[in-house]
């Protein structure tokens, strides 16, 4: 029998005849009919249409082109060598042939060139997919390469730059004993040989070799939309034109709106009005179309998802859940596993490996908090060990390594603070006798790891890289009995392919192996949704022809439709032989837009930064010029709480509505830091305290920020454990001033600096090996060089001095000032290895103390400084810091006391840093406005040191300082802004004067 096409106009009109031919065709009750679909959800829609029809959808298997070759591939006998050509082992085939042709051609020698660390490895998968391109295209000029004949498609002979690709071909053939012809001839023989009764239902796009698979079965009826693609059968050898009329123009509604987020919230709203107008409207009436599903999956998702009471109606629309299980975690664990022994293996890259779900669940890793601070107080910065370390060329280094980490962690619980246990190692205090359990885990698992970075170091063939990953799927993961298709999926791919590979002795490195398993992971098979009554979101082409009383285009961008050409890479210009994609997916989408009653359309027309209009989709313009539609854009504004979205038309979303009424409400004024500022600035003042310390002053002082935060919001601004991936090389600021720190500790308190090198090593707080002598050289002559001049005065006799004082705050009340003060030598020693002005503060407010009290006595501050004019030269600065009349020191503790006493309750705006440096520049008579503008840091000469406090209140601007005016109960010294007067008030002279 021939082939018999039917062409219609109408997606119902098909259906009626398909019923009919099935209704003819299935009169044996044993017998089988089939009808090819373009996709499994056509298929399930098609079926349940043939059910209404005939009563019963019984006997009548529903098939894609691609599953009609697979079934004919396997009563064929062919189906190893089909899926062996259409997976991974072509690749490796195409792998040995690039080896065997580099020498004849220079062009394939680059892929093999040892330089380019996975190019062979790139250049077989692309040259791979291009032969199972050229197959589908044109089988038959891969014929003639195969007999010896290299032409090209138009008989001539190939240029030099694509002379290697016939024997490319040959060479991949024969390595893989498989001829895709030869596949091929199968195929289209078994078709001839097949009798069931087949149906070609509104499929558009064939390869090659489907086409010619499909012409050769024993009985064929093509029903398909008039003026599509699949309409033109030239082979037909009969031709039936359906009377029923075309389909009239959509009526079409044109949404213009701003990004992704904003698209689906516009498309939320209009689907909602669209189902609120029309009673009779159905979720499975509507489908929404969008050409990348994957880009907008999560903003459908949570935009449909059904919440609480009072949210959106347009979440109870049923919208099928778009973005699922995009993919297998446990594929993506082993493939990471299996590249381990090629990675740094960071403490970043491996704490995010053993908290993924697979890792977590077999080995109870369930607080992520925990095992961070564990692995970075155990000082853990990269690498399993020093062997590890010495694929990076850096021999012998454990430092800092997982195993130096663990040893010190199993240090910290079994011997006590402060002692090395005689191994040389000093234990971390982030372990506690609770975390046993945990890192008892920790050490198990890299153990396996360092195991299993040995076992993969030597290349291998396939299945015994299958041999290797399922026993680190045995060793290393679990999980619940809810996610364990993960593992039987994992299972399964490398069953298949052990299956594909079994034979072949291409060896390959371990990361070749995990990209090779990378690639073969395919999204586990997902439920069929159409047909559920669910409101279906399908891709551009799918379901093209199916008729809905309502479409909506979501997401077509110019990369998109018409998007990329599709031209495989490496190709010969076939000419018209090689598929139009381009004009493939305008087809589409003027298929979709027909076959719908309504069509709505949302595109993104303005920026959703700036607002500014933008060009719109070319494919959308092109779309409404071949509809002959010209419908008026509806402009949406740029955020679901703007007004204008609750105009005529109004939004349904009673959340955004409310948010629209909070910022009508809200003061218009000022960035949302200045409004906070200016609220934190001007609370009322509460109780006070009726007693403080000068440490509780100078902690104050150093950042009155935070401190208002801690005591009028309860914020403690608690800084998150963080990892380090870093060994450094030299000590960072930072790290330089905590050893140093620690060396002037040993110096006041008599310690051998000899044992303080010790400790450091053994706490890793030093780089490793010579680095971390130069550095800690360096440190130490800093610390002596201090010492040198401080020491002597800090050394002298200590006598603690008790300060009891009472004060009485005009507007605040009655505050008590009670502490002790060390005395050397009758003052106030500071030795710091800071260089903060903020350091003055503590022993400046005990020389105030000492004053006030009637005993007048400057403090001594010692720290390092730059030599002026040699950065890289440091000197001693010797400072004597207060007041020395009486009247003068209580009047400033008195500023200081107010400003504590305010500060628990609202901000006083005066940062430490430039406070300090703000109340110099007025005493000297050189205040430069220009020196207080840029971004506040440590590159700024006025405020550089920012807290994450301050950072709450004010913007990267150091001029917003002098933004707001003073306040009630601020100082009245003639400055015009709150933090300068402040800053005078409390800091003029703290600096001193050089001793």
């Amino acid at each position: 029998m021939g082939v018999s096409l039917v062409r219609g106009h109408r997606w119902a009109g098909l259906l009626d005849r398909l019923a009919d031919q099935l209704r003819t065709s299935n009169t044996d009750p044993f017998a089988f009919s089939r009808v090819v679909v373009s996709s499994a959800a056509t298929g399930r829609i098609v079926g349940q249409e043939v059910a209404a029809r005939l009563g019963i959808s019984a006997g009548i298997d529903y098939v894609t082109p691609a599953q009609l070759m697979s079934q004919l591939a396997e009563r064929a006998g062919v189906a190893r060598d089909r899926s062996r050509w259409l997976g991974t082992p072509l690749e490796l085939a195409v792998w040995e042939a690039i080896d065997e042709l580099s020498g004849e051609y220079p062009v394939l020698a680059r892929a093999v060139d040892p330089r380019r660390v996975g190019g062979r490895r790139a250049t077989s998968a692309r040259l791979a997919r291009l032969l199972r391109w050229y197959v589908d295209v044109t089988p038959d000029l891969l014929a003639s390469w195969l007999e010896g004949d290299d032409l090209g498609p138009d008989g001539a002979e190939l240029p030099p730059q694509w002379a290697w690709q016939p024997a490319l071909l040959r060479a991949a053939v024969t390595s893989l004993e498989v001829d895709p012809v030869e596949i091929l001839e199968s195929l289209v023989e078994s078709a001839r040989l097949d009798t069931t009764p087949t149906v070609l239902f509104a499929v558009d796009e064939l390869t090659v070799p489907q086409r010619a698979v499909l012409e050769a079965l024993g009985s064929l009826t093509v029903l398909a939309a008039a003026e599509s693609p699949g309409a033109a059968w030239e082979a037909a050898d009969e031709i039936v034109d359906l009377p029923d009329p075309p389909a009239a123009v959509p009526a079409v509604q044109l949404h213009d709106s701003h990004g992704p987020a904003r698209q689906v919230e516009v498309l939320r709203d209009e689907l909602t009005r669209a189902f609120a107008a029309d009673p009779t409207l159905e979720p499975r009436d509507v489908a929404i179309i969008c050409p990348r599903p994957e880009r907008y999956a999560t903003l459908l998702d949570a935009a449909f998802t059904v919440a609480v009471d009072g949210g959106h109606p347009g979440r109870g629309l049923r919208v099928q859940a778009v973005a699922g299980q995009a993919h297998n975690p446990v594929l993506g664990v082993l493939t990471t596993l299996l590249r381990l022994g090629e990675l740094r293996a960071s403490a970043t890259q491996l704490v995010e490996l053993l908290l993924s779900s697979p890792i977590a669940h077999r080995w109870r890793l369930s607080d992520r908090q925990a095992i961070v601070e564990l692995v970075g107080g155990a000082g853990v910065r990269w690498g399993m060990d020093a062997q590890h370390r010495s694929a990076f060329h850096l021999e012998g280094l454990a430092q800092n390594t997982w195993m130096r980490g663990l040893d010190r962690l199993l240090v910290g619980l079994a011997v006590a603070d402060g002692h090395e246990g005689g191994v040389q190692l000093a234990g971390t205090e982030a372990v506690e006798s609770s975390d046993l359990e945990t890192v008892g885990a920790l050490c198990e698992i890299v153990s396996r790891l360092r195991r299993l970075i040995a076992e993969t170091s030597t290349p291998a063939p396939i299945t015994q890289w299958v041999v290797r990953t399922r026993s680190i799927i045995t060793e290393l993961l679990g999980l619940p009995r809810d996610d364990e298709w993960q593992l039987l999926h994992a299972h399964s791919v490398l069953a298949r392919l052990e299956a594909d590979h079994v034979g072949g002795t291409t060896l390959l490195t371990r990361g070749e192996f995990a990209h090779l398993l990378a690639s073969t992971e395919r999204a586990p098979r997902a439920r069929v949704a159409a047909g559920n009554g669910s409101l279906l979101v399908a891709p551009l082409g799918e379901l093209r022809h199916v008729e809905f009383r309502l479409v909506a285009l979501l997401g077509v961008t110019d990369d998109v439709v018409p998007g990329p050409s599709g031209q495989a890479p490496d190709a010969l210009d076939l000419g018209d032989l090689a598929p139009d994609l381009r004009r493939r997916r305008l087809a589409h989408l003027l298929g979709h837009a027909r076959s719908a009653e309504r069509l709505l359309i949302v595109r993104q027309a303005y920026s959703q930064r700036t607002n500014d209009e933008m060009a719109p989709p070319a494919a959308v313009s092109w779309l409404l010029e071949e509809l002959g539609a010209t419908p008026e854009p509806v402009r949406h504004p740029p955020t679901a709480t703007s007004e204008a979205n609750f105009h005529d038309p109004a939004s349904f979303d009673a959340a955004a509505h409310a948010g629209a009424l909070a910022r009508r409400s809200a003061a218009p004024e000022g960035t949302p830091r200045a409004r906070r500022r200016e609220q934190a600035r001007t609370r009322p003042v509460g109780q006070l305290p009726q007693q403080v310390s000068l440490d509780q002053l100078a902690r104050f002082l150093a950042d009155p920020a935070k401190a208002f935060l801690r005591s009028a919001a309860s914020l403690p601004l608690y800084s998150e454990p963080a990892l380090s991936d870093e060994m450094p090389l030299e000590l960072n600021g930072l790290a330089h001033w905590q050893v140093t720190t620690t060396l002037l500790d040993a110096l006041k308190s008599g310690t051998p600096l000899e044992t303080v090198i010790r400790t450091l090593r053994s706490n890793e707080e030093l780089p490793p090996d010579e680095i971390g002598r130069v550095e800690f050289s360096r440190a130490k002559s800093q610390a002596e060089l201090l010492w040198s001049q401080a020491g002597p005065l800090y050394q002298q006799d200590v006598t603690d001095v008790p300060v009891d004082l009472d004060f009485d705050l005009p507007g605040v009340g009655s505050i008590r000032l009670v502490d002790e003060i060390r005395l050397r030598g009758g003052s106030p020693v500071s030795v710091t290895a800071s260089k903060g002005a903020d350091k003055l503060i503590a022993p400046w407010l005990e020389s105030l103390a000492l004053t006030a009290a009637g005993s007048p006595t400057l403090a001594r501050f010692f720290r390092l400084v730059q030599v002026p004019g040699d950065w890289k030269s440091l000197m001693v600065d010797d400072r004597s810091l207060g007041v020395p009349e009486q009247v003068a020191a209580r009047e400033r503790l008195a500023t200081v006391l107010r400003a504590y006493a305010l500060g628990q309750h609202r901000l006083v705006p005066v940062p430490a840093t430039a406070g300090i440096a703000y109340a110099e520049d007025v005493a000297r008579g050189r205040f430069d406005p220009r020196q207080w503008r840029g971004r506040p840091g440590f590159r700024h000469d006025k405020w550089s040191s920012v807290g994450p406090a301050w950072a709450m209140f004010y913007d990267d601007e150091v001029s917003e300082l002098f933004v707001d005016p003073p306040a009630a109960g601020d100082p009245s010294n003639g400055q015009s802004s709150a933090f300068g007067a402040w800053s005078v008030a409390l800091y003029t002279g703290i600096l001193g004067g050089r001793s």
